[in-house]
C-alpha cells in the first residue's frame, strides 16, 4: 500500500516546510519592531498550519517503514507548533515574560536544528539551503530582540 509513495516528494515537502518555517519566523520577527501585529498574527497562523503537511509526512514515513529519523525529527517541530498554537492563539498567555520562555526557546531551537538535520540527511544542498534560511531567521530574531525584546 505504501510502496507506491514517492518518498523523494515526502522529503521535498519536509524540506519546504522547514524553510517556510524559517522564513515565516523571519517575517514574524521583522514585523515586531515595525509594529505590524496583524502581519505577525497572520504569519503565525500560516506557521501553525505547517502541522498538516508535516504530520502527513511523519505518518507516511512511519507507515512506509523508513528510517526512524524521518519521522522522529519532524515530530519535534510539530510539537513546537502545537505549543505555539496553545500558548499564543488558544490560551493567549503572555508567556514571553514568564519562566515558560526558556523551555519554549529550547523547543524552538531544537526543532529548527532537527529540521536542518533532516534536510542534510536527505540532501546536502537541501541542508545548506535550510541552514541559510535558519541563519536568516537568527539575524531577524537578533534584530527584533535588539529593538523590542521578546514582545
Amino acid at each position: 500500500m505504501f510502496s507506491n509513495i514517492n518518498y523523494r516528494t515526502v522529503d521535498l515537502v519536509v524540506f519546504l516546510c522547514a524553510n517556510l518555517f524559517n522564513l515565516l519566523i523571519t517575517g514574524i520577527m521583522l514585523s515586531r519592531p515595525f509594529g505590524l501585529a496583524q502581519l505577525e498574527n497572520i504569519l503565525g497562523i500560516i506557521d501553525i498550519l505547517l502541522i498538516v503537511p508535516l504530520s502527513i509526512a511523519v505518518v507516511l514515513n512511519y507507515l512506509g517503514g523508513r528510517d526512524r529519523w524521518t519521522y522522529v525529527l519532524p515530530v519535534v517541530l510539530i510539537v513546537f507548533l502545537i505549543v505555539e498554537l496553545l500558548l499564543d492563539y488558544v490560551l493567549q498567555i503572555p508567556f514571553r515574560e514568564t519562566r515558560l520562555l526558556w523551555p519554549y526557546l529550547v523547543l524552538f531551537y531544537l526543532s529548527a536544528w532537527l529540521m536542518i538535520g533532516y534536510t542534510f540527511l536527505v540532501s546536502k544542498p537541501y541542508g545548506f539551503i535550510t541552514l541559510v534560511t535558519y541563519f536568516i531567521s537568527l539575524a531577524a530574531t537578533a534584530y527584533s530582540y535588539s529593538q523590542v525584546g521578546h514582545g
